[in-house]
């Protein structure tokens, strides 16, 4: 320790249960915290990827505050345009465009406001459901280290005092 103490070793079954809680922790905020991008004249337009495979699915849901023209544009790793799309929503309408991989490979979208300002939120839906690997792993873990706790003693500690 920092100041020169000693402390006891930690418990492989606390480690254990440190490791898989931390996990399911991670994968509930991979999957839970998504916000959604606003975008307006300084700030027109909204870039990314998805490394997807065949089948794997991109949804956007727009929503306009002001009524807009949005252009949707995918593109495939060569950077040649897969698909192309634009629309004319109205002031407080929700539009949702959902784009399905023909072949694996890495796309890349871009979403923009030519006029109007709104809301864009981009969810990727994989169809191998690799994205929740994370919470067997971590129940896993919490559970080895809920069994490695049962089998555990409590160790009484006797110490004498003397004057």
């Amino acid at each position: 320790m920092a100041g020169g103490g000693t402390a006891p070793s930690m418990k492989m079954s606390d480690v254990f249960l440190l490791v898989g809680t931390s996990i399911l922790l991670g994968g509930l905020i991979m999957h839970a915290w998504v916000d959604p991008v606003s975008l307006d004249t300084e700030e027109p337009s909204l870039s990314g990827g998805a490394s997807m495979l065949k089948s794997d699915t991109v949804t956007f849901d727009v929503m306009a505050i002001s009524e807009s023209t949005v252009t949707i544009v995918i593109e495939d790793e060569s950077g040649e345009d897969v698909q192309e799309q634009s629309w004319n929503v109205a002031a407080g309408d929700d539009l949702e465009f959902e784009f399905q991989a023909s072949d694996g490979g890495f796309y890349t979208y871009n979403v923009t406001f030519v006029n109007g300002e709104g809301e864009v939120l981009v969810d990727v839906d994989r169809q191998t459901m690799l994205d929740f690997v994370a919470y067997p792993i971590g129940i896993a873990f919490v559970g080895y280290g809920l069994y490695k706790r049962s089998l555990e003693t409590e160790e009484v500690l006797d110490g004498e005092l003397e004057d």
